[in-house]
């Protein structure tokens, strides 16, 4: 059996995109197992508040928390009312930019790290920014960086890969 590849990530945005990458992560394990990968959530922040595993170089938020992470934003509930479970670090508005850049400073010198952005806001720009100069990787659900004051040309100065993916519905007129 070959090497398991662990792609340690911090999701940003809990909104229904997030909540449906969170489900997917963990209903898909065994597939991912079957491909070799392990997706090792690190982090999940909304816009008040930041999980993060209490050691993110070994830890990672198990998928029983995720779960948690999932059922608590459909009720609409804030990330801090799972301060008390399991192994895990909680952090406020005002804490959570530095602390998602914290984390991409470790672990961009080391493991890697990918930050998925699936908020519906502009506000990331900054935090995705500075992540990527830190030698981690973006993934975007959300399309507001693109169409802001984003520098595109710092994110292709390493010669980073660009994917794109979409997903059209094609409706035919009759």
């Amino acid at each position: 059996m070959a090497t398991m590849k662990n792609i340690p990530l911090i999701l940003i945005g809990c909104g229904g995109v997030g909540r449906q990458l969170l489900q997917h992560i963990v209903s898909c394990r065994s597939l991912h197992a079957k491909l070799g990968i392990h997706l090792r959530v690190v982090g999940v922040c909304d816009s008040k508040s930041l999980v993060v595993a209490s050691d993110v170089l070994s830890n990672e938020l198990n998928d029983n928390f995720l779960s948690e992470v999932f059922l608590v934003k459909v009720d609409g509930s804030s990330l801090l009312t799972l301060g008390g479970l399991g192994e895990c670090q909680v952090f406020k508005n005002s804490e959570l930019k530095e602390k998602v850049i914290d984390v991409a400073s470790v672990m961009g010198k080391s493991t890697g790290l990918a930050v998925v952005d699936c908020s519906a806001s502009s506000e990331t720009v900054g935090v995705l920014t500075r992540v990527v100069d830190l030698g981690c990787c973006i993934v975007l659900a959300n399309k507001k960086p693109l169409t802001s004051t984003m520098p595109l040309d710092r994110l292709c100065y390493r010669k980073l890969t660009w994917k794109h993916f979409s997903v059209i519905k094609l409706i035919q007129c009759h």
